[in-house]
């Protein structure tokens, strides 16, 4: 797998980018072929950014062009047609120029391109009435933590027949957290928080805090959402690291109303670790001016910490009865949101579960090697006496 040159010095983005591409191609494809008639993409902070070539191959705007071009032609080989619409929101002048002129000459006439020059928080009546009735995505992605503060996503969060994801910069976040002149903004994004509370969410154990502040940010986030009442808001993210240093640079903040989205962006998330792992190795490599002969082995363990399987174990124990349960995407989603963990975290401790005679898959005709329940199927489990 070779990073394109274009990502150089920013190589972070090429993660978030490949996530992006891979979950935003799979849902409008199911979207379209479900039967709706129009989707629409919305990037609030276009750029372009970094990315000086003319083509803007390694940008959101010419990777969401091409997905949204390449659906709809998928789309209509099936005689499924569907609008395609994409608006891009872009407050810096220079950038929303490039943008502009990139949109005249580059996007295809089967794509509706609405450039909007502005802060996108005060643009959105406009930008909310192009996006109309339609299925909406927005990718929310600032260089800063302070421009996804729940007043300023909340129009976008209470809009229905819409999904998000947002980038919640929390390298940056961490920095704030504990300045009393940072108070006020700190609220505005993790909602109001007495003495007490954020004091525990400024815990010295770096780990627990950051746990807590982001789970905090997803819950205010779902909380804004507005939604069927039959069908609850629901979260989930997936954290990139900083390419040369042992921490969080963002996290990718996933919204939306139904538990299959929270199981393939999850199963997605998984997918791009290895990018990850990829991107960190080389910078690893470049910084000790040596090289692996064998390169990154991509069949090893995920570097990012994997759960421990212990406590996955005793997370599956606690849920299963000796009675059989049918077990769904819902309860999938539910276990991932309550978590944090992957789905491969649930798979692989429910084989060493079976393994140890401590569980079983009704519905299996056998022992699975992996994916030892289909939550697609509604499989039914208990736990053995």
């Amino acid at each position: 797998m070779e990073i394109d040159t274009a990502y150089e010095g920013r190589e972070h983005s090429f993660i978030k980018h490949r996530l992006l591409e891979s979950y935003l191609e799979k849902l409008l494809l199911i979207k379209g072929v479900t039967g709706t008639r129009e989707l629409t993409y919305v990037d609030c902070f276009a750029g372009p950014w970094g990315d000086e070539s003319e083509d803007l191959r390694a940008t959101s705007i010419a990777i969401s062009l091409n997905i949204l071009k390449k659906v709809r032609e998928a789309l209509a080989a099936q005689h499924k047609y569907v609008t395609m619409r994409a608006i891009y929101v872009e407050k810096t002048k220079r950038s929303f120029e490039r943008l502009k002129a990139y949109l005249d000459t580059n996007c295809p006439n089967s794509i509706q391109a609405f450039p909007i020059h502005g802060d996108y928080a005060e643009k959105v009546n406009e930008l909310l009435e192009l996006c109309g009735t339609s299925f909406t995505f927005f990718f929310i992605d600032p260089k800063k933590w302070t421009p996804v503060a729940i007043p300023k996503l909340s129009p976008l969060l209470k809009r229905d027949n819409s999904e998000f994801v947002v980038t919640f910069m929390y390298d940056f976040f961490n920095r704030a957290l504990g300045q009393e002149t940072m108070r006020e903004q700190v609220c505005s994004l993790l909602g109001p928080l007495t003495d007490a509370e954020l004091n525990e969410l400024c815990s010295p154990d770096a780990k627990k805090r950051e746990q807590a502040v982001v789970r905090k940010y997803r819950e205010a986030l779902k909380t804004e959402m507005s939604r069927d009442p039959r069908r609850r808001s629901r979260s989930y993210h997936t954290t990139v690291l900083d390419k040369d240093k042992d921490r969080t640079k963002y996290h990718l903040v996933y919204l939306t109303g139904h538990s299959k989205g929270i199981v393939e962006f999850a199963r997605l998330s998984e997918h791009v670790e290895i990018i990850q792992r990829k991107v960190r190795f080389d910078a690893k490599q470049a910084k000790s001016g040596q090289s692996d002969m064998f390169g990154i082995d991509e069949t090893v363990i995920r570097e990012m910490e994997a759960a421990d399987i212990e406590d996955v174990k005793r997370y599956w124990m606690s849920r299963l009865r000796t009675t059989e349960s049918v077990y769904t995407e819902d309860d999938l989603a539910d276990m991932l949101e309550d978590t944090d963990w992957l789905v491969s975290d649930f798979e692989e401790a429910f084989m060493a579960l079976q393994s140890e005679s401590k569980v079983e898959n009704v519905d299996a005709r056998k022992k699975r090697s992996k994916h030892p329940v289909h939550f697609d199927k509604a499989e039914r489990l208990r736990r053995r006496v």
